[in-house]
């Protein structure tokens, strides 16, 4: 086989491998948007006669099963897009997951200087001072 001839049948298939390799390359993947440790949680349904702490605990995992159930049916969405589209609909999906993942990291610091708040505020209503004014 001659140089010419070989080289014009690796082409396509040289062609072939970037752009599979590309495709693979932007495909974005769960762990890539979930914290670590949380990419597998399981949904759970809440039992009211567990204690606080093991509920908060099942809600955070539930939020991230629910949010890996919605990435995969949007990824197999972009997946079954033919003709070279499925980067943009890639892309699309990256930056909703990186949109909803801030929304939920601002809302968590929220919830946590509303509570530091909170905490202040009732803690100077029983601080020792405050105890011995009343004793009088």
């Amino acid at each position: 086989m001659n140089a010419g001839l070989r080289k014009l049948i690796l082409l396509p298939v040289f062609l072939c491998f970037l752009q599979c390799a590309d495709a693979e390359g932007i495909r974005p993947q769960w762990k890539d948007f979930c914290p670590k440790g949380l990419e597998d949680a399981e949904y759970k349904e809440i039992q009211w006669f567990w204690p606080e702490g093991t509920k908060s605990t099942q809600a955070i995992y539930n939020y991230w099963a629910e949010r890996r159930m919605e990435f995969e049916k949007s990824l197999a969405e972009c997946d079954s897009i033919q003709g070279g589209l499925n980067n943009s609909c890639y892309d699309e999906l990256r930056k909703r997951q990186l949109f909803v993942t801030e929304q939920y990291n601002k809302d968590i610091q929220q919830k946590q200087i509303s509570n530091q708040v909170w905490r202040d505020i009732h803690d100077k209503g029983s601080s020792p001072i405050m105890i011995n004014i009343f004793m009088k």
